[in-house]
């Protein structure tokens, strides 16, 4: 089963409105960052103070956002159950369910948050993207049950095997490597290009390296969408 999933998981990458959504995801969370990276450049005691409480508080919130924003966008490819995405499903979700919305992302800060403070994989930030996507995928799910009473509670698992988890994990540790060694290239590029730039710029490396974390979300939202593709 995990093996098909990321059979299917790859089929998302063939969609154009995966790059799209990607940049969508990145906009939004590098402009807190290079206004950070500002921060920085100044050099004096209050900035720094200012850019350590920022990080801890303010990146979290942007970070649940474009990955909320992602995941919703994305979930009818992600689930395999249309081929298009839903670049409206996002802004229809907070106009007619403003509370389930808000709930939604005050759970995904809390989350995020604690996250910081487990050892070693609280660093990641692709770890991060993982269990804040499985999250959000979980979300996705409440309107189907809706719809379908019953699909959910009786039909659909959403918590996978110890194995499937294990292997989760393992991608997941693999593309926050892979994560890691671009975002290091990246900023030691610019660096070499504008020393000044590569100062700006090495916060907002950290949303480009957590992209790859989106792939173990694809994983688990294929085995999802099988479970759900075979209720019908």
């Amino acid at each position: 089963m995990f093996w098909d999933s990321v059979k299917g998981s790859l089929s998302v990458l063939m969609y154009w409105e995966t790059y799209l959504a990607g940049l969508e995801y990145l906009a939004i969370s590098l402009v807190p960052m290079v206004l950070l990276g500002l921060l920085m450049k100044r050099r004096n005691g209050k900035a720094e103070m200012a850019v350590g409480l920022a990080s801890m508080f303010v990146m979290p919130v942007f970070q649940v956002a474009a990955t909320v924003i992602f995941i919703l966008t994305l979930a009818p490819i992600i689930l395999g159950l249309f081929d298009d995405a839903a670049w409206s499903f996002p802004w229809r979700i907070i106009v007619v369910a403003p509370g389930a919305f808000i709930r939604l992302v005050l759970v995904l800060i809390v989350v995020s948050v604690v996250l910081v403070f487990v050892p070693l994989l609280g660093h990641l930030n692709s770890f991060r993207v993982l269990i804040l996507g499985v999250i959000t995928l979980m979300f996705v799910l409440a309107p189907l049950e809706q719809i379908q009473p019953g699909l959910i509670s009786d039909r659909v698992e959403l918590i996978p095997g110890f194995w499937f988890v294990v292997g989760l994990l393992c991608v997941g540790g693999i593309m926050s490597w892979i994560g890691i060694m671009v975002s290091a290239i990246l900023a030691t590029l610019i660096s070499l290009a504008n020393e000044d730039l590569g100062e700006l710029f090495m916060l907002p490396m950290l949303p480009i390296g957590a992209v790859f974390g989106f792939f173990p979300v694809f994983i688990y939202g294929a085995w999802l969408g099988a479970q759900i593709k075979g209720t019908f």
